[in-house]
């Protein structure tokens, strides 16, 4: 969706008169956003050091609404609309927001009131801990700095009155995310910066669903690198702190160590390379909605390795392998191994805790 921040663009419009003479081209400009700094205000009556969700989340859904509100003969307070929202949710509601206001502005839409307004707060959590740098001598940090996050339920009835047509009226249930801020100070700051789509019942601030065929192509590009980080050869080191990277969960539990043994069999002269070639990726399962930051994928992939030894080069080893890899979106999208089908037992590793099994030598999956 773009940005509400999109430069201004110049719509042409050209019409074909009915008559021998054409008539002439109309244009329409899409105003800009407005390029005033936001301007974000403290809440009234709310303390930093002593939170009270339930009173200032509906506090904050009173001016939210009262923003939006065109009085008969009146205006709407765009910058005050602005100052309480951020993030996906400005991204979302402000250019709605703004073809309300060009209505109104040309008396098409005369009049927008809100009633029944309920708010009930459905979560209520803090944040990661604050952390900063400073030159010795650090100043004393600002008073529990670490924002509060509040999900929200509001049920209100909007009615609105338009030019030539009767007064009509929605009532409407809907889901917002809001952060809790300080300025360093007793003083709370209150932004809604998430809210639930009812087109398609995600938050706004996650990523749009990616389709089976661009997961296809993330799994190549992951297990290009994933191999490549494992492979070893003269002037070429095994990457471990990488491989560390890309797997998670019972599968790093079982590879790490593996690893690490191959790296020490590399250091100590017993093996000279390994390598891997005809890599092949099949995409067989697909779930975007596995956990609440991001999706899990079933694949399989065959791959042949190479081993070599002082000795000399051991018989390739040609397998298909069986991988769980999960898309993880909570910050940006990376893909993680975090489990792994052991074809001598033909067991995930996920449940093979506790369990005996036989080592796997270089060339591993």
């Amino acid at each position: 969706m773009p940005s509400w921040r999109s430069f201004g663009l110049t719509i042409v419009l050209a019409f074909i008169a009915c008559g021998p003479q054409p008539a002439a081209p109309k244009t329409f400009v899409v105003p800009e956003a407005s390029k005033a700094p936001v301007v974000r205000k403290f809440l009234p009556n709310a303390s930093w050091v002593h939170p009270a969700p339930e009173a200032e989340v509906s506090r904050v859904f009173d001016l939210f609404y009262k923003a939006r509100t065109l009085p008969r003969g009146g205006q709407f307070d765009v910058e005050a609309l602005r100052g309480l929202v951020a993030g996906a949710y400005a991204d979302y509601t402000m250019p709605l927001f703004d073809r309300e206001v060009t209505d109104a502005k040309a008396g098409v839409l005369q009049q927008v009131t809100f009633s029944g307004i309920s708010v009930s707060v459905v979560e209520w959590f803090r944040g990661k801990p604050f952390t900063a740098t400073c030159e010795l001598p650090c100043p004393p940090p600002p008073v529990n700095p670490t924002p509060w996050f509040a999900h929200a339920v509001v049920t209100r009835t909007r009615t609105e009155v338009r030019a030539g047509a009767s007064p009509s009226q929605q009532t409407a249930t809907y889901k917002f995310g809001l952060r809790r801020e300080t300025s360093g100070d007793d003083g709370v700051i209150w932004v809604v910066d998430d809210f639930v789509n009812p087109a398609n019942g995600g938050w706004v601030s996650q990523p749009p669903p990616i389709s089976d065929l661009q997961v296809a192509a993330e799994l190549n590009d992951f297990f290009a690198e994933f191999y490549s980080r494992r492979s070893l050869a003269p002037g070429h080191p095994m990457d471990l702190g990488r491989s560390d990277q890309l797997v998670e969960g019972s599968y790093k539990a079982y590879t790490m160590p593996l690893l690490k043994r191959t790296q020490a069999e590399a250091e100590s002269g017993a093996l000279t390379e390994v390598r891997y070639a005809d890599l092949k990726v099949r995409l067989l399962s697909w779930d975007p909605g596995a956990t609440q930051h991001g999706g899990l994928a079933l694949a399989e992939v065959a791959r042949t390795s190479f081993v070599t030894r002082p000795s000399g080069p051991e018989p390739p080893q040609t397998a298909t392998y069986r991988f769980r890899i999960h898309r993880h979106v909570e910050i940006e999208s990376v893909w993680l191994a975090v489990d792994f089908l052991r074809p001598d037992v033909n067991r995930w590793v996920s449940d093979l805790a506790g369990t005996t099994v036989l080592l796997q030598g270089a060339g591993h999956a």
